[in-house]
């Protein structure tokens, strides 16, 4: 028996995978343009992004969207690098040996 299936039904994974983003929820976000909470805040899915756990996005009534992430240190930080960078974000999926490389 594979060890997914030790830890119950697709069902059951599903909703222990969603527990677990749920219980990563900031209870409030502050926003970043004009320092107001923001308390509509939203998962995101961090699928395919290496050592993190959880993002959350928030959108303010001044427009300002603002982000907070879980997870490594170490990607957390290149995550927000990434947000805060002046070039244009371009989301891909490649294989782990380097091929297939698509963007969208």
């Amino acid at each position: 028996m594979g060890q997914a299936r030790r830890r119950g039904d697709l069902e059951q994974r599903i909703a222990q995978a969603q527990a677990r983003v749920a219980a990563t929820r900031p209870e409030r976000l502050v926003c970043n343009g004009c320092g107001a909470d923001v308390t509509g805040i939203h998962p995101v899915s961090a699928r395919g992004l290496a050592g993190i756990e959880a993002i959350w996005v928030g959108q303010c009534d001044c427009g300002q969207t603002t982000f907070a992430a879980s997870g490594d240190p170490r990607a957390v930080q290149a995550f927000f690098d990434a947000l805060g960078s002046d070039t244009e974000l371009k989301l891909g999926s490649q294989r782990q040996d380097g091929s297939g490389h698509e963007t969208a």
